[in-house]
């Protein structure tokens, strides 16, 4: 295959992220994943959950009590890129506003590790555990889950998923509908599934977690940090799960054509005929940083060289990203 543009080891490389980044919008996915353009700044979101995770991580291994271990595993990842001067630029989702979290945890979850443990497999507790996982013969989905839980009243297995945002989200109910459907959910629920027998899994619970500070306060809710945190059971049926891969694999095949497609594409074109643009997409989240150039851009291959100003060359490599277990799954047979 033949492309006018620089081909990445990124792109053979597939993850839920990218997959709802395609359904989401496919020329969004080719700025982004194919290149690699994201916008110049810092990935405080990114880094924060990841640093939460850690933190999570400490608790579930040692213990809901240790909040001070806890809150120095996320010291150790967050501080490696944002120092104290700038917390206050990121209000409320900082250090501080995790020691409240971490101590909410250990008084309103004390009975979650009574009621259920971390499973163990070949020696290694199952917590941050990242591979692949088969999605038919040949293709595979690259996964990270935050942990494998056994159920100790029914021995039922399920992965507790820790998910932060900002106060005024938590409660928000498209957030838990997308939860259901989410391809990450079926990503999760399908390594289970591939270690389990289908009878012993219950799926995925996500940990909403979620920060809001308030200059002044009320009788109610003093001034300061809050930490809301709620937690979604998202479990798929079987017949779900059905649905789930066949769409996954037709996503899959799509991407495969749209290359195919962007193979056959010049920069002489008037239009670029692969990665179609979704219009009712510029508009999700916080907007989509890529719209103007939608609009500008009839072919983006004449256009695509370098990126433009306030974005730079950062390609998505789930690979890349720490894990405390690595494990490649097969199908159960």
């Amino acid at each position: 295959m033949i492309l006018s543009i620089t081909p990445h080891p990124s792109w053979e490389i597939k993850d839920s992220s990218k997959l709802d980044d395609y359904i989401r919008c496919p020329r969004y996915y080719f700025y982004h994943h194919l290149l690699g353009w994201s916008a110049d700044g810092p990935e405080h979101d990114l880094i924060f959950g990841e640093a939460f995770h850690h933190a999570r991580e400490h608790q579930l291994l040692f213990g809901y009590d240790d909040v001070q271990g806890a809150y120095e595993a996320f010291i150790k990842v967050y501080r490696k890129e944002f120092p104290p001067e700038t917390d206050n630029l990121y209000i409320p989702k900082v250090p501080a506003a995790i020691l409240h979290a971490l101590k909410q945890f250990a008084e309103l979850f004390k009975r979650d590790l009574i009621d259920n443990e971390v499973v163990e497999l070949d020696g290694e507790k199952m917590t941050e555990v990242a591979g692949t996982v088969p999605v038919d013969e040949k293709r595979v989905l690259h996964y990270r889950m935050d942990s494998i839980m056994r159920r100790k009243e029914d021995g039922m297995i399920y992965s507790w998923d820790h998910k932060t945002t900002s106060g005024k989200w938590i409660h928000d109910a498209r957030w838990d509908r997308d939860l259901f459907l989410s391809i990450q959910n079926g990503t999760y629920t399908h390594c289970l599934y591939c270690l389990f027998p289908i009878e012993q899994v219950l799926g995925v619970e996500f940990d909403k977690t979620g920060f809001e500070y308030l200059k002044k306060g009320s009788a109610n809710r003093p001034a300061g940090y809050h930490v809301t945190t709620r937690r979604v059971p998202a479990y798929k049926t079987p017949e779900q799960m059905n649905t789930w891969l066949w769409l996954v694999n037709t996503i899959l095949d799509e991407i495969e054509r749209d290359m195919e497609c962007l193979s056959h594409c010049t920069e002489s074109d008037e239009v670029l005929m692969a990665f179609r643009q979704n219009p009712k997409a510029c508009s999700d989240y916080r907007g989509c940083e890529f719209h103007d150039y939608c609009l500008a851009w009839q072919n983006p291959l004449r256009c695509c060289y370098e990126p433009p100003l306030g974005f730079i060359t950062r390609f998505w490599n789930p690979m890349e990203r720490e894990a405390t277990v690595k494990k490649d799954l097969n199908f159960q047979i």
